[in-house]
Protein backbone atom coordinates (compact mmCIF):
# COMPACT_ATOMS: atom_id res chain seq x y z
CA UNK A 1 0.00 0.00 0.00
CA UNK A 2 1.33 3.43 -0.86
CA UNK A 3 1.98 5.75 2.05
CA UNK A 4 0.65 9.26 2.47
CA UNK A 5 4.21 10.70 2.12
CA UNK A 6 4.59 8.85 -1.18
CA UNK A 7 1.39 10.40 -2.49
CA UNK A 8 2.42 13.86 -1.33
CA UNK A 9 5.77 13.50 -3.09
CA UNK A 10 4.03 12.37 -6.27
CA UNK A 11 1.66 15.32 -6.12
CA UNK A 12 4.56 17.71 -5.58
CA UNK A 13 6.39 16.38 -8.61
CA UNK A 14 3.26 16.61 -10.71
CA UNK A 15 2.83 20.25 -9.74
CA UNK A 16 6.46 20.87 -10.63
CA UNK A 17 5.91 19.46 -14.10
CA UNK A 18 2.81 21.59 -14.58
CA UNK A 19 4.13 24.84 -13.14
CA UNK A 20 7.71 24.81 -14.41
CA UNK A 21 11.39 24.53 -13.45
CA UNK A 22 11.27 27.21 -10.75
CA UNK A 23 8.69 25.29 -8.74
CA UNK A 24 10.49 22.03 -9.42
CA UNK A 25 13.60 23.50 -7.79
CA UNK A 26 11.56 24.70 -4.80
CA UNK A 27 9.86 21.33 -4.34
CA UNK A 28 13.18 19.50 -4.55
CA UNK A 29 14.65 21.81 -1.90
CA UNK A 30 11.76 21.07 0.48
CA UNK A 31 12.14 17.33 -0.03
CA UNK A 32 15.91 17.01 0.32
CA UNK A 33 17.06 15.47 3.61
CA UNK A 34 18.12 17.66 6.52
CA UNK A 35 21.52 15.92 6.61
CA UNK A 36 22.39 17.01 3.04
CA UNK A 37 26.16 17.27 2.67
CA UNK A 38 27.73 20.60 1.74
CA UNK A 39 30.89 21.48 -0.21
CA UNK A 40 32.91 24.68 -0.03
CA UNK A 41 35.53 25.07 -2.78
CA UNK A 42 38.22 27.73 -2.24
CA UNK A 43 40.51 28.40 -5.19
CA UNK A 44 43.77 30.24 -4.44
CA UNK A 45 44.83 31.36 -7.89
CA UNK A 46 48.40 30.47 -9.01
CA UNK A 47 49.31 28.66 -5.77
CA UNK A 48 52.05 26.24 -6.84
CA UNK A 49 52.32 22.85 -5.17
CA UNK A 50 56.03 23.38 -4.62
CA UNK A 51 55.18 26.35 -2.37
CA UNK A 52 52.62 24.47 -0.25
CA UNK A 53 55.10 21.73 0.63
CA UNK A 54 57.60 24.21 2.08
CA UNK A 55 57.49 23.48 5.86
CA UNK A 56 58.45 27.10 6.60
CA UNK A 57 55.59 28.58 4.57
CA UNK A 58 53.52 30.94 6.78
CA UNK A 59 50.32 28.97 6.17
CA UNK A 60 49.33 27.27 9.45
CA UNK A 61 45.69 26.79 8.41
CA UNK A 62 46.57 25.06 5.15
CA UNK A 63 49.18 22.85 6.80
CA UNK A 64 46.69 21.91 9.54
CA UNK A 65 44.13 21.00 6.86
CA UNK A 66 46.72 18.80 5.16
CA UNK A 67 47.50 17.01 8.42
CA UNK A 68 43.85 16.43 9.23
CA UNK A 69 42.56 15.82 5.72
CA UNK A 70 43.69 14.45 2.37
CA UNK A 71 46.09 16.29 0.07
CA UNK A 72 47.90 15.91 -3.23
CA UNK A 73 51.60 16.20 -3.88
CA UNK A 74 50.52 18.06 -6.98
CA UNK A 75 47.30 18.80 -8.85
CA UNK A 76 48.00 18.71 -12.58
CA UNK A 77 46.15 21.43 -14.49
CA UNK A 78 44.80 21.11 -18.01
CA UNK A 79 46.29 22.94 -20.97
CA UNK A 80 46.46 25.86 -21.31
CA UNK A 81 47.57 26.35 -17.70
CA UNK A 82 45.69 29.61 -17.17
CA UNK A 83 42.76 30.58 -14.96
CA UNK A 84 39.55 30.20 -16.94
CA UNK A 85 40.29 26.89 -18.69
CA UNK A 86 41.28 25.29 -15.39
CA UNK A 87 38.47 26.64 -13.25
CA UNK A 88 36.13 25.37 -15.94
CA UNK A 89 37.85 21.97 -15.92
CA UNK A 90 37.41 21.78 -12.14
CA UNK A 91 33.64 22.22 -12.41
CA UNK A 92 33.01 20.18 -15.58
CA UNK A 93 35.45 17.27 -15.26
CA UNK A 94 36.61 17.75 -18.87
CA UNK A 95 39.58 19.57 -20.41
CA UNK A 96 39.52 22.38 -22.96
CA UNK A 97 38.81 19.93 -25.79
CA UNK A 98 35.49 19.28 -24.04
CA UNK A 99 34.52 22.63 -22.49
CA UNK A 100 36.11 24.87 -25.20
CA UNK A 101 37.42 27.57 -22.83
CA UNK A 102 40.98 28.34 -23.96
CA UNK A 103 41.70 31.85 -22.60
CA UNK A 104 40.28 34.08 -19.85
CA UNK A 105 37.11 34.86 -21.77
CA UNK A 106 35.53 34.41 -25.19
CA UNK A 107 37.78 35.02 -28.21
CA UNK A 108 36.07 37.30 -30.72
CA UNK A 109 37.03 38.83 -34.08
CA UNK A 110 39.43 35.97 -34.75
CA UNK A 111 40.19 35.05 -38.35
CA UNK A 112 39.44 38.55 -39.62
CA UNK A 113 41.66 41.27 -41.05
CA UNK A 114 42.11 42.69 -37.52
CA UNK A 115 43.66 41.33 -34.30
CA UNK A 116 41.39 39.11 -32.16
CA UNK A 117 40.35 40.18 -28.69
CA UNK A 118 38.93 38.61 -25.53
CA UNK A 119 35.44 39.31 -24.21
CA UNK A 120 35.65 38.62 -20.47
CA UNK A 121 31.95 39.44 -20.01
CA UNK A 122 30.60 36.76 -22.33
CA UNK A 123 27.77 34.74 -20.75
CA UNK A 124 28.48 31.26 -19.46
CA UNK A 125 25.88 29.85 -21.85
CA UNK A 126 27.95 31.07 -24.80
CA UNK A 127 31.33 30.31 -23.32
CA UNK A 128 31.19 26.88 -21.65
CA UNK A 129 30.32 23.77 -23.65
CA UNK A 130 28.62 21.10 -21.56
CA UNK A 131 27.21 20.85 -18.02
CA UNK A 132 28.93 21.95 -14.81
CA UNK A 133 28.78 20.68 -11.26
CA UNK A 134 26.76 23.73 -10.20
CA UNK A 135 24.27 23.03 -13.02
CA UNK A 136 23.86 19.48 -11.72
CA UNK A 137 23.57 20.63 -8.11
CA UNK A 138 20.91 23.21 -8.95
CA UNK A 139 18.93 20.69 -10.98
CA UNK A 140 19.02 18.34 -7.98
CA UNK A 141 17.40 21.03 -5.85
CA UNK A 142 20.55 22.13 -4.02
CA UNK A 143 21.45 25.74 -3.28
CA UNK A 144 24.43 27.04 -5.25
CA UNK A 145 26.61 30.11 -4.77
CA UNK A 146 29.69 31.68 -6.32
CA UNK A 147 32.07 34.46 -5.37
CA UNK A 148 34.51 35.67 -8.03
CA UNK A 149 34.31 32.38 -9.95
CA UNK A 150 35.02 32.57 -13.66
CA UNK A 151 33.26 31.62 -16.92
CA UNK A 152 30.03 31.84 -14.96
CA UNK A 153 28.45 35.17 -15.97
CA UNK A 154 24.69 34.97 -16.15
CA UNK A 155 24.52 31.30 -15.12
CA UNK A 156 20.88 30.65 -14.24
CA UNK A 157 21.86 27.74 -11.99
CA UNK A 158 23.62 29.97 -9.44
CA UNK A 159 21.29 31.05 -6.61
CA UNK A 160 23.58 33.51 -4.82
CA UNK A 161 26.46 35.40 -6.40
CA UNK A 162 29.04 38.10 -5.80
CA UNK A 163 30.82 38.35 -9.13
CA UNK A 164 34.35 39.43 -10.01
CA UNK A 165 32.85 42.82 -10.84
CA UNK A 166 29.96 42.78 -8.37
CA UNK A 167 26.59 44.33 -9.08
CA UNK A 168 26.02 47.08 -6.46
CA UNK A 169 22.31 46.23 -6.58
CA UNK A 170 22.85 42.49 -6.08
CA UNK A 171 21.44 40.86 -2.95
CA UNK A 172 24.82 40.02 -1.43
CA UNK A 173 26.25 43.45 -2.27
CA UNK A 174 23.29 45.13 -0.56
CA UNK A 175 23.88 42.96 2.52
CA UNK A 176 27.52 44.06 2.72
CA UNK A 177 26.56 47.70 2.26
CA UNK A 178 23.95 47.37 5.00
CA UNK A 179 26.54 45.91 7.38
CA UNK A 180 28.93 48.79 6.68
CA UNK A 181 31.56 46.48 5.17
CA UNK A 182 31.65 48.33 1.88
CA UNK A 183 30.09 51.37 0.26
CA UNK A 184 28.24 51.64 -3.01
CA UNK A 185 31.05 53.84 -4.30
CA UNK A 186 33.54 51.08 -3.46
CA UNK A 187 31.51 48.64 -5.52
CA UNK A 188 31.16 51.04 -8.44
CA UNK A 189 34.94 51.48 -8.50
CA UNK A 190 35.80 47.94 -7.45
CA UNK A 191 38.94 47.61 -9.58
CA UNK A 192 40.55 50.72 -8.09
CA UNK A 193 42.09 49.28 -4.85
CA UNK A 194 44.54 46.37 -4.58
CA UNK A 195 43.74 42.75 -5.32
CA UNK A 196 44.26 41.93 -1.64
CA UNK A 197 41.55 44.47 -0.79
CA UNK A 198 39.22 42.80 -3.28
CA UNK A 199 40.05 39.33 -1.92
CA UNK A 200 39.08 40.47 1.56
CA UNK A 201 35.74 41.72 0.23
CA UNK A 202 35.25 38.47 -1.71
CA UNK A 203 35.81 36.56 1.53
CA UNK A 204 33.33 38.74 3.40
CA UNK A 205 30.80 38.09 0.63
CA UNK A 206 31.36 34.33 0.96
CA UNK A 207 30.89 34.55 4.73
CA UNK A 208 27.69 36.54 4.26
CA UNK A 209 26.32 33.88 1.88
CA UNK A 210 27.26 31.10 4.33
CA UNK A 211 25.57 32.79 7.25
CA UNK A 212 22.38 33.86 5.51
CA UNK A 213 21.84 31.22 2.83
CA UNK A 214 23.71 28.05 3.88
CA UNK A 215 24.57 26.99 0.31
CA UNK A 216 25.08 23.34 -0.49
CA UNK A 217 27.81 24.25 -2.97
CA UNK A 218 29.90 27.41 -2.68
CA UNK A 219 32.66 28.32 -5.16
CA UNK A 220 35.11 31.00 -3.98
CA UNK A 221 38.06 32.31 -6.00
CA UNK A 222 40.84 34.53 -4.56
CA UNK A 223 43.42 36.15 -6.85
CA UNK A 224 45.98 38.08 -4.83
CA UNK A 225 48.83 35.53 -5.12
CA UNK A 226 48.52 35.43 -8.90
CA UNK A 227 48.46 39.22 -8.98
CA UNK A 228 51.65 39.73 -6.94
CA UNK A 229 53.59 36.94 -8.66
CA UNK A 230 52.82 38.36 -12.09
CA UNK A 231 54.48 41.56 -10.91
CA UNK A 232 57.45 40.19 -8.95
CA UNK A 233 58.11 36.63 -10.13
CA UNK A 234 57.91 33.31 -8.31
CA UNK A 235 59.35 32.21 -4.96
CA UNK A 236 60.02 35.49 -3.16
CA UNK A 237 58.81 37.09 0.07
CA UNK A 238 56.08 39.04 -1.73
CA UNK A 239 54.48 35.74 -2.67
CA UNK A 240 55.05 34.15 0.73
CA UNK A 241 53.53 37.15 2.53
CA UNK A 242 50.51 36.97 0.24
CA UNK A 243 50.09 33.27 1.02
CA UNK A 244 49.98 34.19 4.73
CA UNK A 245 47.18 36.64 3.93
CA UNK A 246 45.27 33.98 1.97
CA UNK A 247 45.74 31.44 4.75
CA UNK A 248 43.80 33.78 7.04
CA UNK A 249 41.02 34.09 4.43
CA UNK A 250 40.64 30.30 4.33
CA UNK A 251 40.44 30.22 8.12
CA UNK A 252 37.79 32.96 8.04
CA UNK A 253 35.56 30.90 5.73
CA UNK A 254 35.98 27.72 7.79
CA UNK A 255 35.12 29.55 11.02
CA UNK A 256 31.99 31.00 9.39
CA UNK A 257 30.80 27.49 8.51
CA UNK A 258 31.59 26.32 12.04
CA UNK A 259 29.72 29.22 13.66
CA UNK A 260 26.62 28.50 11.58
CA UNK A 261 26.44 24.87 12.69
CA UNK A 262 27.23 23.32 9.30
CA UNK A 263 30.79 22.22 10.04
CA UNK A 264 30.06 18.53 10.66
CA UNK A 265 28.45 18.08 7.23
CA UNK A 266 30.72 20.31 5.14
CA UNK A 267 33.64 19.22 2.99
CA UNK A 268 36.22 21.92 2.31
CA UNK A 269 38.28 21.70 -0.87
CA UNK A 270 41.18 24.14 -1.11
CA UNK A 271 42.95 24.09 -4.45
CA UNK A 272 44.49 26.20 -7.17
CA UNK A 273 44.21 26.39 -10.92
CA UNK A 274 47.92 26.36 -11.82
CA UNK A 275 51.34 27.35 -10.54
CA UNK A 276 53.66 30.15 -11.63
CA UNK A 277 57.22 30.57 -12.78
CA UNK A 278 59.58 33.50 -13.34
CA UNK A 279 60.09 35.16 -16.71
CA UNK A 280 63.19 37.01 -17.95
CA UNK A 281 62.57 37.33 -21.70
CA UNK A 282 59.54 38.32 -23.75
CA UNK A 283 58.48 36.86 -27.08
CA UNK A 284 56.72 39.21 -29.52
CA UNK A 285 55.11 36.70 -31.86
CA UNK A 286 53.40 39.26 -34.06
CA UNK A 287 56.83 40.55 -35.10
CA UNK A 288 57.49 37.31 -36.97
CA UNK A 289 54.07 37.45 -38.61
CA UNK A 290 54.74 41.04 -39.70
CA UNK A 291 58.10 40.05 -41.14
CA UNK A 292 56.37 37.27 -43.08
CA UNK A 293 54.01 39.80 -44.65
CA UNK A 294 50.94 38.37 -42.94
CA UNK A 295 49.72 41.56 -41.28
CA UNK A 296 49.53 43.93 -44.21
CA UNK A 297 46.21 45.36 -45.39
CA UNK A 298 44.51 42.33 -46.89
CA UNK A 299 41.94 41.92 -49.63
CA UNK A 300 38.96 39.61 -49.20
CA UNK A 301 41.01 36.72 -50.46
CA UNK A 302 44.01 37.43 -48.21
CA UNK A 303 45.27 35.31 -45.33
CA UNK A 304 46.21 37.75 -42.55
CA UNK A 305 47.37 36.11 -39.30
CA UNK A 306 47.52 37.47 -35.76
CA UNK A 307 48.90 36.09 -32.51
CA UNK A 308 47.07 36.29 -29.19
CA UNK A 309 49.71 36.13 -26.44
CA UNK A 310 49.07 34.74 -22.95
CA UNK A 311 52.29 34.18 -21.00
CA UNK A 312 53.47 30.62 -21.45
CA UNK A 313 51.37 30.04 -24.56
CA UNK A 314 50.02 31.87 -27.59
CA UNK A 315 47.34 31.32 -30.21
CA UNK A 316 47.71 32.15 -33.89
CA UNK A 317 44.54 32.73 -35.91
CA UNK A 318 44.55 33.08 -39.67
CA UNK A 319 41.79 34.22 -41.99
CA UNK A 320 41.03 31.72 -44.77
CA UNK A 321 43.44 29.19 -43.26
CA UNK A 322 44.21 26.01 -45.16
CA UNK A 323 46.35 23.00 -44.25
CA UNK A 324 49.15 24.45 -46.37
CA UNK A 325 48.94 27.93 -44.81
CA UNK A 326 48.92 26.44 -41.32
CA UNK A 327 52.02 24.43 -42.14
CA UNK A 328 53.66 27.67 -43.32
CA UNK A 329 52.75 29.31 -39.99
CA UNK A 330 54.40 26.44 -38.15
CA UNK A 331 57.62 26.93 -40.13
CA UNK A 332 57.69 30.62 -39.13
CA UNK A 333 57.90 29.75 -35.42
CA UNK A 334 59.41 26.29 -35.20
CA UNK A 335 63.00 26.34 -33.96
CA UNK A 336 62.99 30.02 -33.01
CA UNK A 337 64.51 31.10 -29.66
CA UNK A 338 62.08 30.68 -26.77
CA UNK A 339 59.64 28.47 -28.71
CA UNK A 340 59.19 25.12 -26.99
CA UNK A 341 56.57 23.83 -29.42
CA UNK A 342 54.57 25.03 -32.44
CA UNK A 343 51.56 22.75 -32.81
CA UNK A 344 49.14 22.35 -35.69
CA UNK A 345 45.52 21.59 -34.70
CA UNK A 346 45.97 17.87 -35.18
CA UNK A 347 49.06 18.02 -32.93
CA UNK A 348 47.56 20.30 -30.26
CA UNK A 349 44.62 17.95 -29.75
CA UNK A 350 47.03 15.53 -28.05
CA UNK A 351 47.48 18.17 -25.34
CA UNK A 352 43.75 18.64 -24.72
CA UNK A 353 43.24 21.57 -27.07
CA UNK A 354 40.12 21.54 -29.28
CA UNK A 355 40.40 21.81 -33.06
CA UNK A 356 38.93 24.56 -35.29
CA UNK A 357 36.45 21.96 -36.50
CA UNK A 358 35.10 21.65 -32.93
CA UNK A 359 34.97 25.34 -32.00
CA UNK A 360 35.91 28.73 -33.43
CA UNK A 361 37.84 29.30 -30.19
CA UNK A 362 40.55 26.87 -31.33
CA UNK A 363 43.60 28.39 -33.06
CA UNK A 364 45.24 27.54 -36.36
CA UNK A 365 48.58 27.24 -34.54
CA UNK A 366 49.22 26.70 -30.82
CA UNK A 367 52.54 27.88 -29.35
CA UNK A 368 54.22 26.92 -26.05
CA UNK A 369 57.03 29.09 -24.67
CA UNK A 370 60.25 27.68 -23.24
CA UNK A 371 61.24 28.11 -19.59
CA UNK A 372 62.15 31.70 -18.75
CA UNK A 373 60.26 33.11 -21.77
CA UNK A 374 56.72 34.47 -22.02
CA UNK A 375 54.62 35.64 -24.95
CA UNK A 376 53.45 39.24 -24.73
CA UNK A 377 51.31 41.49 -26.84
CA UNK A 378 53.48 44.53 -26.18
CA UNK A 379 54.66 46.19 -29.43
CA UNK A 380 58.30 45.66 -30.30
CA UNK A 381 60.60 45.74 -33.27
CA UNK A 382 62.33 42.53 -32.14
CA UNK A 383 61.03 39.03 -31.60
CA UNK A 384 62.90 38.51 -28.29
CA UNK A 385 63.45 41.23 -25.69
CA UNK A 386 64.75 41.24 -22.12
CA UNK A 387 62.47 42.07 -19.21
CA UNK A 388 62.78 42.50 -15.46
CA UNK A 389 61.77 39.39 -13.52
CA UNK A 390 58.03 38.83 -13.65
CA UNK A 391 55.80 35.78 -13.32
CA UNK A 392 53.72 33.84 -15.83
CA UNK A 393 51.84 30.61 -16.37
CA UNK A 394 50.31 28.95 -19.40
CA UNK A 395 53.26 26.59 -19.89
CA UNK A 396 52.92 22.89 -20.64
CA UNK A 397 50.93 21.25 -17.84
CA UNK A 398 53.68 18.72 -17.10
CA UNK A 399 56.05 21.48 -15.91
CA UNK A 400 56.79 21.06 -12.16
CA UNK A 401 56.04 24.70 -11.31
CA UNK A 402 52.69 24.55 -13.09
CA UNK A 403 51.42 21.90 -10.63
CA UNK A 404 48.68 23.24 -8.36
CA UNK A 405 47.56 22.47 -4.81
CA UNK A 406 44.72 20.25 -3.57
CA UNK A 407 43.53 19.74 0.01
CA UNK A 408 40.25 18.12 1.07
CA UNK A 409 39.12 18.32 4.70
CA UNK A 410 35.96 17.81 6.69
CA UNK A 411 32.94 15.59 6.35
CA UNK A 412 33.71 12.15 4.88
CA UNK A 413 37.41 12.94 4.23
CA UNK A 414 40.09 10.53 5.48
CA UNK A 415 42.74 12.32 7.57
CA UNK A 416 46.41 12.27 6.62
CA UNK A 417 46.03 10.74 3.15
CA UNK A 418 48.69 11.63 0.59
CA UNK A 419 46.98 11.30 -2.79
CA UNK A 420 50.23 11.66 -4.74
CA UNK A 421 49.93 13.45 -8.07
CA UNK A 422 46.40 13.78 -9.39
CA UNK A 423 44.67 15.69 -12.17
CA UNK A 424 42.12 18.44 -11.65
CA UNK A 425 39.65 16.51 -13.83
CA UNK A 426 38.93 14.46 -10.69
CA UNK A 427 37.68 17.49 -8.74
CA UNK A 428 34.19 17.78 -10.26
CA UNK A 429 33.32 14.06 -9.96
CA UNK A 430 34.55 14.13 -6.35
CA UNK A 431 32.22 17.03 -5.55
CA UNK A 432 29.40 15.17 -7.29
CA UNK A 433 30.12 12.06 -5.20
CA UNK A 434 30.03 14.02 -1.94
CA UNK A 435 26.79 15.82 -2.84
CA UNK A 436 25.17 12.64 -4.12
CA UNK A 437 24.52 13.98 -7.61
CA UNK A 438 25.50 12.85 -11.09
CA UNK A 439 27.93 14.41 -13.58
CA UNK A 440 28.05 11.93 -16.49
CA UNK A 441 30.27 14.11 -18.69
CA UNK A 442 33.23 13.86 -16.28
CA UNK A 443 36.13 11.94 -17.81
CA UNK A 444 37.78 10.63 -14.63
CA UNK A 445 36.79 8.93 -11.39
CA UNK A 446 36.20 10.72 -8.06
CA UNK A 447 38.91 10.64 -5.42
CA UNK A 448 37.38 7.72 -3.53
CA UNK A 449 40.70 7.07 -1.82
CA UNK A 450 40.20 10.34 0.07
CA UNK A 451 36.55 9.66 0.97
CA UNK A 452 35.34 7.77 4.02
Amino acid sequence: MRTRSYCLTLCGLALAVLLGPALAHAVAQQQRPAHQQKVVVISLDAFAAISLHDPNLPAPTLHWLMKNGSYAEGLQPVNPTVTWPNHTAMVTGVDASGHHVIVNGLIVDQRTAAPPRVDANAPKSQLVAGPTIYDAAHQAGLTTAEVDWVAITGASTIDWRFSEKPDPDGAVARDLIGQGMISRDDLEHFSRPSQAWRDRIYTQAAVDIIRKHHPDLLLLHLLSLDSIEHKTGFGNDSGRNTIAFLDDRVKEVIEAVRSEGDFDRTTFIVLSDHGQQSVFKHLHANVLLQQAGLQRAATDGGTPAFCMSDGGFALVFQKNATPASRAALKRIFEGKPGIRAALLPEEAVKFGIPTPAQTDQAPDLFLFAAKGYAFTGEPSGEFVTDTKETGAHGYLNTEPKMQAIFIAFGAHIHPGVDLGSITNLRVAPTIAKILGISLPAAKQEPLTEALE
